[in-house]
């Protein structure tokens, strides 16, 4: 009778563990559309940052970055030849010259192109 409790109390454990274990690995991802930023900042100024090596902080951060389309491809646009922004849904009313006001999170800094990287991009204005 005693070895059962305990191996019942340890199959409890084990289940309890493994569940917590499970959503610790397999959380939810983020919304960077519901996120509010925590930086608003030019195109030009945001590579800036990232050049004189003062750019690591955002990393992985949700920023609003504002500029002018430079180039557009499918689902994605450059600002101000300084910030590739990739969008959620590509079917963007957009042209080049256009300024605009964009909020994604920052994935990094291509330093053969020279171009700071956004991704989950949502056009605010």
């Amino acid at each position: 009778m005693k070895k059962k409790r305990i191996f019942l109390i340890l199959i409890l454990l084990f289940a309890v563990g493994g569940f917590l274990a499970y959503n610790y690995v397999y959380q939810d991802h983020r919304d960077i559309k519901s996120e509010t930023s925590q930086l608003e900042i030019s195109a030009p100024y945001l590579l800036e940052r990232f050049k004189t090596n003062n750019g690591d902080d955002l990393l992985n951060k949700t920023i609003t970055v504002t500029g002018t389309i430079s180039s557009m491809e499918e689902g994605a646009i450059t600002l101000n030849e300084s910030v590739y922004a990739q969008f959620l849904e590509p079917d963007l009313e957009l042209k080049e010259a256009d300024n605009v006001v964009l909020k994604g999170r920052c994935i990094g800094y291509d330093e053969l192109f020279e171009i700071v990287k956004l991704d989950q991009c949502t056009l605010i204005k």
